[in-house]
């Protein structure tokens, strides 16, 4: 049988290449060890993948990673697991190559990274407090644009107060630190003077529920009352 040199020649070159990661990941390993030999290694939580602000712990899954390090480079506050945080958010963006503390987590986080569009030249900006349900489950980013729909159990009439409204940025409100969920959204949004006032009559005096709406959404006002729901 003839045998083929450039087959032959191809293998090789594969399985030297194939040695030769192997022995680096070997020596890679031993180096490491002999760094640490005489040290004590505790295990610590570590971000191996961005995490945005107001992520939920119980949420990270494959984004943090338990790992060893050496004890007198881990800080006091470290985490070893997430059971102490569990139920809150991360208040800031998560990065690569962090080791997670206790800071880093709490029960309110600034959607964004706490970052704020520029408010529109002659628009107000005003602060309304929504419950999650009724605020696309807490899903809304700064720069996104809302139709502000208001209800009034007194006449049990419904329509929309204001459309395309802008956000300036929003704050998740956690129910509490063993809850696990967002109860509340603090939206800060960018209104004309004749719609703020609507916005705020509706927060006061009705029920907001609040919807996104994209640049091709198409919008009206029409007020719906009980017989026009069920005719």
């Amino acid at each position: 049988m003839k045998v083929n040199k450039r087959a032959v020649a191809a293998i090789a070159a594969v399985v030297l290449a194939l040695l030769g990661v192997v022995s680096l990941v070997v020596y890679t390993n031993d180096a490491r060890d002999r760094a640490f030999e005489g040290t004590k290694l505790v295990s610590v939580v570590q971000v191996v993948a961005e995490v945005p602000a107001g992520t939920k712990a119980g949420d990270l899954g494959s984004s943090v990673n338990v790992v060893k390090l050496p004890e007198a480079a881990v800080p006091d506050t470290a985490l070893r697991t997430l059971d102490s945080v569990s139920g809150q958010v991360a208040t800031a963006k998560l990065v690569p190559g962090e080791v997670l503390v206790a800071d880093r987590f709490g029960t309110t986080a600034e959607v964004n990274g706490g970052e704020k569009v520029t408010l529109p030249k002659g628009m107000q900006e005003l602060t309304i407090t929504v419950a999650a349900v009724r605020a696309l489950d807490g899903k809304l980013s700064a720069g996104d644009t809302v139709g502000v729909a208001a209800s009034y159990d007194d006449v049990r009439r419904t329509n929309f107060a204001v459309n395309k409204v802008l956000v300036i940025s929003v704050r998740e409100v956690a129910a509490g630190a063993d809850a696990g969920t967002t109860d509340e959204v603090v939206l800060r949004l960018a209104a004309s003077s004749a719609d703020a006032e609507k916005i705020v009559h509706a927060a006061e005096f009705g029920r907001i529920y609040l919807t996104k709406q994209g640049k091709d959404a198409t919008v009206d006002r029409a007020l719906i009352a009980t017989e026009d729901v069920l005719k």
